[in-house]
């Protein structure tokens, strides 16, 4: 990229920075926003968030974040210049700072009831960075039927294997209030946003920023005639995943100023307001998911072996 280019390219980002409002997301933006729009039935909200700093650069990000905290708290203009030009990684949890505060996207409050129109805006808004380029960018559906509601959310759990354990309760306790919510209903469905995974992967100056959100709907059917009457739960899980790269390379000291002039948020400050705390009472959950629970699928697996 020749000097032209790179300062068409930072003058787009100070567009976004100081006139997001006057940026039009074209066609492709627009598809890939969708992705993450809100089903318009049934009771839906995000329930839970969580951020996650990943990659062999993960630490001197971290490090690099705690220096651009003292920068900001002595009013160093300078320095804080200076690191997040060098630090893309804090250069990227800024801007996705400052997309967030434009929405009402909040995951430290999981009952707002703007969370979920608020992230898609969050989604949109980042989209708009001309740093930033797609590079994944899908949708996957899973389908279970089941007669036993215990062992639909058994399964639902299953898909979650490769969480951290700490966010375990935070889907259990999701998929059991929506499970409860159903089972008081006949022949209706619940649309619920039950998780938001985000990553972010630094093993260069190119950061991996990837977003995971899960819907799920539930369905109960109520039957009767010749025998006792009969429930049926299906439920329909959708995957949604984007990867947004962050072009590195590219990033130069007079982008890292305009962004220092208007918004400045640390590696750690991202992550940790980003991720919705544990319920109080997560813990105290045994529905489904209590000793007997755990004895039974112990038993399961001996029994494969």
């Amino acid at each position: 990229m020749n000097a032209s280019d790179a300062q068409n390219l930072t003058s787009q980002f100070d567009t976004w920075l100081n006139s997001h409002q006057s940026l039009v997301s074209n066609q492709q933006q627009l598809q890939h926003s969708a992705l993450f729009a809100v089903p318009r039935d049934g009771d839906s909200s995000v329930s839970g968030q969580n951020t996650i700093g990943a990659g062999k650069n993960a630490q001197t990000e971290s490090a690099q974040g705690k220096k651009l905290d003292d920068a900001i708290s002595a009013g160093n203009h300078s320095e804080i210049v200076r690191l997040l030009t060098e630090s893309t990684g804090n250069a990227v949890s800024s801007i996705l700072g400052l997309a967030q505060s434009r929405t009402g996207w909040n995951p430290l409050d999981p009952d707002n009831d703007k969370n979920a129109e608020g992230f898609q805006e969050f989604v949109s808004s980042i989209l708009k960075v001309p740093f930033f380029n797609v590079t994944q960018s899908e949708r996957t559906t899973v389908h279970y039927e089941e007669e036993n509601y215990n062992s639909l959310i058994d399964k639902v759990v299953g898909l979650y294997d490769g969480i951290t354990e700490q966010d375990v309760p935070l889907i259990k306790n999701s998929i059991v209030n929506l499970a409860k919510a159903c089972t008081s209903r006949v022949n209706t469905q619940n649309t619920k946003t039950l998780f938001v995974q985000n990553t972010m992967n630094a093993t260069g100056t190119d950061i991996v920023v990837g977003i995971q959100q899960t819907f799920m709907m539930m369905e109960r059917s109520h039957s009767s005639g010749k025998g006792a009457p009969k429930d049926q739960y299906k439920t329909e899980i959708t995957v949604n995943v984007m990867e947004l790269t962050f072009k590195g390379g590219l990033w130069n000291e007079s982008a890292a100023e305009k962004l220092a002039d208007k918004f400045v948020k640390s590696w750690d400050d991202w992550l940790d307001g980003t991720t919705t705390p544990a319920s109080p009472s997560a813990d105290q959950i045994q529905f489904c998911f209590g000793p007997a629970h755990r004895a039974r699928q112990k038993q399961e697996a001996d029994a494969i072996k």
